[in-house]
């Protein structure tokens, strides 16, 4: 797997530490200061050192990015070695529309300026690292599926609460689309016929349920296919309205049912994994205590 520096200005930190968060999960090793600087370290070294080692530098590119003078100096650097090695190496990240530098307008970037949209240019960004994405944990293992009783339906305003039952599996109360938030609906671009639709739903969905729905989503099953996201306690579809009856609302529908079946297997399997994590601490706790019982002091 490829290892990554990234290139950030320290007011940008939370979306960078998010990136980071993804990248480790999708097992991508990640150079990022706060980690790995230490109190009496020298700067220059440090990042020299570590831009050498990177495979990839990732430059967020904001307001704040473009007038650092470490972030160029770091660009810079990454850029002279992209030239000697002649392969690409330096991947803009862009999180917010600014005037891109000179060395780097020539670069294709990963725009992540749509604070809805995360999942479509981090994938994007995966690709370009030569990394096929797979949502980890939610690929098939070889482990018995759950037998999930009667799917029940939560009240409208309640947290979606995940309870521990016998087996050590949590049970998952199934999300449902409930009706559509017309107080809500409105046009972000008057030069287009296009709404932001807002359908409520029964509860607010746990993150890996939204990663689930985020990736149902991402590939177009016909030609009215509209773009989806989860906000908060809502799905919303980027739309006409007058095609919501026809297209989307099956759509939806048929996506919502999908991430609950999908989330209620990968509970299950979390909770394998668990149970067996649990069984071989006991284990191994009763081999030690037997190995030290009867010894003559």
């Amino acid at each position: 797997m490829p290892s990554v520096f990234l290139s950030h200005n320290s007011k940008d930190k939370a979306f960078t530490r998010k990136l980071a968060e993804r990248l480790k999960e999708a097992g991508i090793d990640i150079w990022i200061d706060e980690a790995e600087l230490n109190v009496g370290d020298s700067l220059l070294e440090k990042i020299g050192t570590a831009l050498d080692k990177a495979n990839f530098v990732a430059a967020v590119l904001s307001h704040n990015s473009i007038q650092s003078s470490w972030v160029q100096l770091e660009l810079k650097l990454a850029m002279t070695k992209e030239l000697a090695e002649r392969k690409v190496r330096v991947l803009p990240i862009l999180i917010e529309k600014c005037e891109i530098p000179e060395f780097l307008k020539d670069k294709i970037y990963a725009d992540f300026s749509d604070p809805r949209d995360f999942d479509a240019p981090f994938a994007s960004l995966l690709r370009a690292l030569g990394v096929n994405r797979q949502l980890r944990d939610i690929a098939p293992l070889a482990v018995p599926p759950a037998q999930p009783n009667k799917p029940k339906i939560a009240s409208q305003n309640a947290e979606n609460t995940l309870q521990p039952n016998k087996g050590g599996l949590v049970e998952f109360v199934d999300i449902a689309l409930i009706d559509v938030d017309k107080e809500r609906t409105y046009n972000p671009d008057p030069q287009k016929l296009l709404y932001n639709v807002y359908f409520k739903l029964s509860s607010y969905p746990p993150a890996e349920w939204v990663e689930i729905f985020d990736a149902e989503r991402r590939f177009p099953r016909h030609t009215m296919w509209r773009k989806a996201w989860i906000e908060g306690n809502s799905a919303v579809v980027y739309c006409v309205p007058d095609e919501v009856k026809q297209f989307h609302l099956h759509d939806i529908k048929q996506d919502i049912e999908t991430s609950n079946k999908k989330y209620r297997e990968y509970l299950h399997r979390r909770a394998t994994r668990q149970i067996a994590e649990e069984n071989r601490k006991q284990a191994e706790k009763q081999a030690i205590s037997e190995a030290l019982d009867d010894l003559d002091f």
